[in-house]
C-alpha cells in the first residue's frame, strides 16, 4: 500500500522531509530515539492534522516555575505529517542522545541543573516529524480518550509493542519488562493551525494539562515518564491490560503535535525521580474511571524530576511494595509517603512508627521523604464534612516532626475544597462513579494533586524549584 493510499488527504499538502528525518540506522531506530513503525493493527482516521513547524528551536530554561510559555516559534511551517491509520508499535529506543548532568539530585551533595518548564533540556532527543507520523487516531471510550483527555480528537502513540498484551496479573510479561524503564520524551506542541493540545501517558497518567497554540505557535515540553512493566498498579489482579513501552497520548478539539523525541535515561541523563508509596487513593488507576493523585502529579513537574507510582489498592501503612521502590531508588531521589485510609482500627501510634520506619529507610539511603496525609472521604453531616480522624492524619503530622522532614495535610486542603462546594453531591462530581466515597476520577485526581502542588510551593519544600506551574 502507498502512502497516498494510506493516507488519501495528504495528497492536499505537499510533502518535504526534515533533517531530522533522515535515514534509520541499522538497528531500527532514528536519530531522535525513535524507531521505523510496526505492521498496522487496523484503527480509523480522520481529517484532524497533525503537523510540523520545521526546524526545532532551542529556548534557554527557565530556572523555576513558569506559568506563561514565553518559548515559541511562530517560524514558517514545514511539512504536514498525518497520523496513521494503523498501529503503531516500534522497539524500544537503542539509548540517550548524551549530554545531560551526571547524578546530581534535589537535596543531595551535588545539585542538578535548573528545571526546564519548557524548552528542551541539554542531554534529551529532540522532538522529530517523523515519530509523529506513527500515531494514530482512536476513537473515545465511555466519553475519554485511551489517555484519558477529554477529546473529542484521540491520538495513541505506541512507542513499544502495539499489542495489549501486559499481563493482567503479575508478573509482567518479558516484553513489558524488557521496555520498561524510565524515558527522556521531548513534545512540540503546536502548528500551522491553531489547536489545544492535552497529554497524557500509559495509563491514563496525566503529562500536561491542555495547551492552547495559535495559529504558526509551537512551544517544546520535555517530561520524564517512568514505564513499568505492569502499568497502573504495581499489583492490580484482574484490572485492564496495557502495551508494553512507551505510551502517550493526545487530546483535545483539534490537537496539534510537530514533533516528539524519547530516550531511556542514562547515567549521564539520570533524572531525579520521586516515587510514591501510597494506598488506591494515590495510584495509578486504570480503565479512565477511577483516578488516584499521584497519577496526576506528573502534570506540575519539570524535568529533571519524575514520578514512579508504585501505589496500590488496599495498601496499609505496612507497605508490601516498600522493598520495589527501595530497590530502585538511588541517592537524591524523593519518595512521597501517604497512608491512612486502610489502616482502619489500627493506633496512630501503630501507624506513625511504620510511617518512621520508612522515613528512616529513606533517609539512611540518601533520599528525601515527604509525608502526606490522605485525602478526605466524601461523608458529609449537613454541608460540612464530618470527622477524617480515622485517617491518622495526626500519624503523619507526628511522624514528620519526628523524623525531621515535611509534611503536608492533604487530609485538611481537601476538607477545606468539600466543605467549600458545600454537599455531598457538588463532592461526588469529583468521584468514581459520582458515589464512590473514597476514590476520586480523574478530574478529583487533579484536584488533588495540584492541592499538593501548591502546598509544595506555599510551604517552600525543596521540589518547588521543579513545579511546573
Amino acid at each position: 500500500m502507498t502512502i497516498a493510499q494510506r493516507h488519501p488527504f495528504l495528497l492536499l499538502f505537499p510533502v518535504v522531509c526534515l533533517a531530522a528525518c533522515g535515514p534509520a540506522s541499522s538497528d531500527g531506530t532514528s536519530g531522535t530515539g525513535g524507531t521505523t513503525p510496526a505492521a498496522s493493527t487496523g484503527g480509523s482516521t480522520n481529517s484532524v492534522t497533525v503537523s510540523s513547524t520545521g526546524g526545532n528551536t532551542q529556548p534557554v530554561a527557565s530556572s523555576g516555575g513558569n506559568t506563561t510559555p514565553s518559548d515559541t516559534s511562530t517560524g514558517g511551517s514545514g511539512p504536514v505529517v498525518t497520523p496513521s491509520s494503523g498501529g503503531a508499535g516500534v522497539p524500544r529506543p537503542t539509548g540517550g542522545a548524551g549530554g545531560g548532568f551526571a547524578g546530581g539530585s534535589v537535596g543531595g551533595s551535588v545539585a542538578p541543573p535548573p528545571p526546564s518548564t519548557t524548552g528542551i533540556p541539554a542531554g534529551y532527543p529532540m522532538p522529530s516529524a517523523d515519530n509523529v507520523a506513527k500515531c494514530m487516531m482512536v476513537g473515545l471510550t465511555a466519553g475519554l480518550c485511551p489517555g484519558g483527555g477529554a477529546g473529542p480528537v484521540c491520538m495513541q502513540c505506541l512507542f513499544g509493542g502495539s499489542t495489549y498484551e501486559t499481563n493482567e496479573s503479575p508478573p509482567p510479561s518479558a516484553t513489558a519488562t524488557m521496555e520498561a524503564g524510565n524515558y527522556l520524551v521531548t513534545v512540540k506542541v503546536g502548528g500551522p493551525m491553531a489547536g489545544d493540545t492535552y497529554i497524557g501517558t500509559e495509563s491514563s497518567r496525566g503529562l500536561l494539562r491542555s495547551v492552547t497554540t495559535t495559529a504558526g505557535q509551537t512551544i517544546d515540553y520535555a517530561f520524564v515518564v517512568n514505564v513499568r512493566g505492569m502499568e497502573g498498579q504495581p499489583n492490580h489482579r484482574g484490572g485492564p491490560a496495557g502495551y508494553p513501552g512507551l505510551d502517550i497520548f493526545f487530546s483535545g478539539t483539534n490537537p496539534q503535535v510537530s514533533g516528539i523525541g524519547y530516550a531511556l535515561a542514562t547515567a549521564a541523563t539520570k533524572p531525579v525521580m520521586v516515587y510514591m508509596a501510597s494506598d488506591s487513593t494515590g495510584c495509578d488507576q486504570t480503565g479512565n474511571v477511577f483516578g488516584g493523585w499521584g497519577q496526576m502529579l506528573p502534570e506540575y513537574f519539570a524535568p529533571p524530576v519524575g514520578i514512579a507510582n508504585y501505589a496500590n489498592s488496599g495498601a496499609s501503612s505496612n507497605f508490601g511494595y516498600w522493598n520495589d521502590i527501595k530497590a530502585k531508588w538511588s541517592a537524591g531521589d524523593w519518595v512521597i509517603i501517604q497512608f491512612g485510609h486502610n489502616d482502619k482500627g489500627t493506633a496512630d501510634s501503630a501507624v506513625q512508627a511504620n510511617l518512621e520506619r520508612m522515613v528512616s529507610d529513606a533517609q539512611a539511603a540518601k533520599v528525601t521523604a515527604l509525608l502526606v496525609s490522605p485525602p478526605a472521604r466524601v461523608q458529609f453531616q449537613g454541608n460540612v464534612l464530618g470527622s477524617q480522624a480515622s485517617l491518622h492524619a495526626v500519624s503523619a503530622a507526628g511522624a514528620a516532626k519526628s523524623k525531621g522532614v515535611d509534611y503536608i495535610d492533604l487530609t485538611a486542603l481537601s476538607t477545606a475544597w468539600y466543605n467549600m462546594l458545600g454537599s455531598k453531591a457538588e463532592a461526588l462530581k469529583f468521584h468514581a462513579m459520582g458515589s464512590d466515597a473514597t476514590h476520586t476520577n480523574l478530574a478529583g485526581a487533579e484536584k488533588l494533586a495540584g492541592f499538593v502542588a501548591q502546598a509544595i510551593k506555599d510551604q517552600n519544600i525543596a521540589l518547588a524549584p521543579y513545579l511546573r506551574q
